[in-house]
């Protein structure tokens, strides 16, 4: 593949297109069954995401894998268009709107939105993820990225038995890398079961460290559950530092 993008960048997890394209398939399987046990009942129940449901987060999945399909069938064409169109607000306006439906018809969605988005993405060329996009006026690349991201962790706000202490390494240390954007100045995060690190402190100052395993800080700094939470300076009593807004 004749490119200009690093896909095995570190900020990227580390691997290349092939192995994070086949943790995403993987996670479309977990999705498509584990939806399929939700009951209607279920739907309606809440997640820890303020003010959803499952359904909001069923919905969610749907609309944006489909908007993804879109972008990779645009830019195969050499054509750019709006993730959704209309914006922002015609995505929050249908979840707001849609979440409520039939829990069937949120799964069919669901499961067209997957399909739509696999089969646009088994169609590009070898240099098709290098083509530009409308997602946050980036290659198509970021696209992959962003379903890796949304997928996982929208797999554990369901609650359906998928944690964040079952992301893999790779994913892990590109949710936090994405993330760094959150982190206040002066810190410093340090996974202790892989050494690495990520700091937002000047040189030649006394940062605040955070200390956890890999999988914890993924979890902390995108604000989903994990059995254990990161810890300041070793003093599990001390409050974790206040994040910043998600990019």
């Amino acid at each position: 593949m004749s490119t200009t993008i690093d896909y095995t960048a570190y900020e990227y997890g580390g691997i290349g297109v092939p192995e994070r394209l086949k943790e995403i398939r993987a996670a479309h399987e977990r999705l498509r069954a584990a939806v399929a046990e939700i009951t209607e009942e279920g739907a309606r129940e809440a997640v820890h995401l303020p003010g959803w449901t499952r359904g909001h987060v069923l919905i969610h999945l749907a609309d944006l894998s489909r908007a993804f399909a879109r972008q990779a069938r645009y830019a195969a064409q050499g054509r750019t268009i709006e993730v959704f169109d209309g914006g922002r607000p015609t995505r929050n306006r249908r979840i707001e709107e849609l979440h409520g439906r039939p829990a069937e018809w949120l799964r069919e969605q669901l499961d067209e939105g997957l399909t739509a988005l696999e089969e646009s993405w088994d169609a590009l060329g070898p240099d098709g993820w290098e083509r530009p996009c409308a997602y946050r006026n980036s290659p198509l690349f970021a696209t992959q990225l962003a379903w890796w991201r949304e997928s996982e962790l929208h797999t554990v706000d369901l609650a359906v038995g998928r944690s964040s202490v079952e992301w893999s390494t790779a994913l892990s240390s590109h949710v936090v890398s994405f993330l760094t954007v959150r982190l206040p100045e002066g810190l410093v995060l340090t996974a202790k079961d892989t050494g690495e690190e990520w700091s937002t402190a000047a040189e030649g100052t006394t940062p605040v460290a955070v200390r956890g395993s890999l999988r914890s800080l993924a979890a902390w700094i995108c604000g989903r559950p994990h059995p254990a939470v990161p810890v300041v300076d070793g003093d599990p009593a001390a409050a974790l530092p206040e994040l910043n807004a998600w990019p």
